[in-house]
């Protein structure tokens, strides 16, 4: 049985082959450090858990994250929050270059830093009462987790300088439209149907497969020449030995 990994604002554990780490800090969720998770204790247990096929983040209770306490802005200096902030943005990079399905179950709020981590993950399924934004433009600040740069890459550039410039909260049902979630859940919390989705997904696969197709997607949006080079090869080659 795969051990539970806690830290002061997240919990890992395992459902038979899907990892889930739960935001846990009060009933917001907010991030008090950026780093949620220690990137190098992550990848540690994943590494002690090969059999892992997908990850699934969510927050615990009513919202998934609101995003950094902001009454710790000026408590820090520059420099001390410049150094958290690379820590995150690495752990996030860390996620998002995962060779498995990476999913978010968001429930209620999920803004600021919240949304940046739903972000990283390559599907993202809300509940109805859901709502998304990066609200930070309304405290002097803008997104510190790479949050600005992965809404562009997925709306493009007029949607996401809206959104980022208004500082938008928007629904769920409006975040499905333009594409900043991949569907919405039929219940309330939309934990239990973004397992489901993410079984779907697994479902017939081996993690050959599993690895080939997304390690083939982050090379390609790293622009590398030819990112599925030898991924046949390998899913054959496993198929035979069967």
């Amino acid at each position: 049985m795969a051990e539970i990994l806690r830290s002061n604002l997240s919990e890992l554990h395992a459902e038979d082959n899907i990892a889930v780490l739960t935001i846990e800090n009060g009933p917001k969720n907010l991030l008090t450090e950026p780093e949620f998770i220690d990137r190098k204790e992550l990848l540690g247990w994943l590494d002690k858990n090969p059999q892992t096929g997908a990850l699934v983040i969510t927050g615990k209770g009513r919202h998934f994250s609101h995003g950094a306490d902001v009454s710790l802005f000026g408590k820090a200096g520059v420099s001390e929050l410049s150094a958290k902030l690379e820590s995150a943005r690495e752990l996030l990079r860390t996620i998002e270059r995962l060779p498995i399905i990476t999913a978010a179950a968001i429930n209620g709020g999920c803004f600021g830093g919240g949304l940046e981590i739903a972000l990283s993950c390559q599907f993202r399924i809300a509940s109805p009462s859901a709502f998304l934004g990066l609200p930070e433009i309304m405290h002097g600040v803008v997104p510190g987790m790479g949050g600005m740069e992965r809404l562009y890459r997925l709306l493009g550039k007029e949607k996401a300088l809206r959104m980022i410039l208004c500082g938008e909260m928007i629904s769920s049902k409006d975040a499905l439209d333009i594409g900043l979630v991949t569907k919405l859940s039929e219940g309330r919390n939309s934990f239990e149907e973004t397992i489901t989705f993410v079984k779907e997904l697994l479902s017939g696969k081996s993690l050959t497969q599993i690895h080939a197709i997304t390690e083939t997607m982050n090379l390609a949006a790293d622009g590398a020449e030819d990112p599925s080079k030898g991924k046949f090869e390998a899913a054959l080659t496993e198929a035979f030995e069967k």
